[in-house]
């Protein structure tokens, strides 16, 4: 009796070595890639399982002789993807530091080691997330520059941004016109909810710090109230305009020639009723010109020198000019201009014997002209008399 029964168990062990010798041992977590996308705190694990893989490492045990056996390798890469399956426990708003559990799904390992020559080591993976980058915090005030345009008390807010780190997210503000100086005006980074603009510049890996920072509005120019009003730099520029205009006036007198021209100064006419129709303010730069007189038979004998009075003024004068052209808008300058009929002159020039000469004898002449064009104006000057 003890002999069938030795001899019984060691045909049951033969069997089970000529079973297991014909089986591949497969570990599916060799076969399992995980990627992680995104920034620490906010990250996410996408799984994959190469199917193909696991068939092409143990073709003998899925009963293929080649790896040219296409066809064959993809019926077995499909059997497997139907019943060889499972799932991580968590899979979005990753940290450095945490543990994901994927996890086997079971119920269809014994089809598989059925029709095939394997056996399915089943363990669920722990895998622990680390190497996430970190989002970089930032001020986004920083790469605000703010500028105005416009005159008060109708400025402009003009905003603008130099090398912002994110991208389609604004800078935006209620208010950006009919603006004075002292004003104060919140703007806000972004033009949606905190969050929302949180999770975009997330997507883009940045953090900002603040959403919101007021400013007090300062530099929006002025109309010009009296002469110390305005700033050194429109002021030359207005004088450089005003000669260099004179300068090709005096280039085209067939009857006498420009030899010196000096600034007198200026004369700053505002209007005592703040609704006068003519303007805000009126700047009149005065020069005394000298210029000599050919003789009447236009002999190349120079006749005489004559000093007398030229004047260019502009119209609606602010500060600072933020406009850095040379150029003026041609209705807001207006330089003397006269009419003939006959021997009569008639606007702001005179006559000295033949010769015309466009401007002011005295500078009483030239400040009549400037009251009778702006009337009911004050008048505030800085020529010495």
């Amino acid at each position: 009796m003890k002999k069938i029964i030795l001899k019984l168990a060691v045909l049951l062990l033969a069997t089970a070595i000529l079973v297991s010798c014909g089986r591949a041992e497969i570990d599916p977590n060799n076969y399992l890639k995980i990627s992680l996308n995104g920034l620490d705190t906010a990250a996410s694990a996408d799984f994959d399982i190469d199917y193909e893989k696991i068939v092409t490492d143990n073709l003998r045990s899925f009963g293929i002789k080649t790896s040219d056996d296409k066809n064959s390798i993809n019926r077995a890469v499909e059997m497997i993807a139907a019943h060889l399956c499972g799932s991580p426990d968590k899979a979005s708003m990753l940290s450095n530091g945490d543990v994901i559990i994927f996890q086997w799904d079971r119920s269809g390992i014994e089809e598989l080691e059925q029709t095939y020559k394997i056996k399915l080591s089943i363990t669920d993976k722990e895998i622990t997330v680390c190497d996430l980058k970190e989002a970089i915090h930032f001020d986004p005030f920083d790469y605000l520059t703010i500028d105005y345009s416009g005159v008060e008390p109708n400025g402009e807010l003009l905003l603008k941004t130099d090398a912002l780190p994110v991208m389609d997210i604004p800078f935006t503000a209620r208010y950006t016109s009919g603006l004075s100086n002292g004003d104060r005006i919140k703007i806000h980074f972004g033009n949606s909810s905190q969050n929302e603009t949180t999770k975009k510049c997330f997507e883009q890996g940045f953090v900002p710090d603040c959403f919101e920072k007021t400013y007090i509005v300062n530099g929006v120019p002025v109309y010009v109230k009296e002469l110390d009003d305005i700033d050194k730099e429109s002021y030359e520029k207005m004088d450089n305009y005003a000669q260099e205009e004179l300068q090709k006036l005096g280039a085209s007198w067939p009857d006498k020639k420009l030899c010196d021209m000096k600034l007198l100064g200026a004369e700053l006419y505002t209007p005592a009723d703040i609704n006068a129709k003519w303007g805000k303010n009126v700047l009149c730069f005065v020069y005394q010109i000298t210029a000599d007189i050919k003789s009447s038979d236009n002999s190349k004998k120079h006749g005489k020198n004559l000093d007398y009075y030229y004047f260019t003024y502009f119209i609606n004068v602010f500060s600072p000019d933020n406009n850095k052209s040379t150029e003026f808008p041609a209705e807001k300058v207006v330089f003397p201009s006269y009419s003939q009929f006959y021997d009569s002159i008639y606007g702001d020039a005179f006559k000295d014997g033949d010769v015309i000469c466009e401007g002011c004898q005295t500078l009483d002449e030239l400040r009549k002209t400037m009251v009778d064009c702006f009337e009911n104006s004050i008048c505030e000057t800085n020529i010495a008399e």
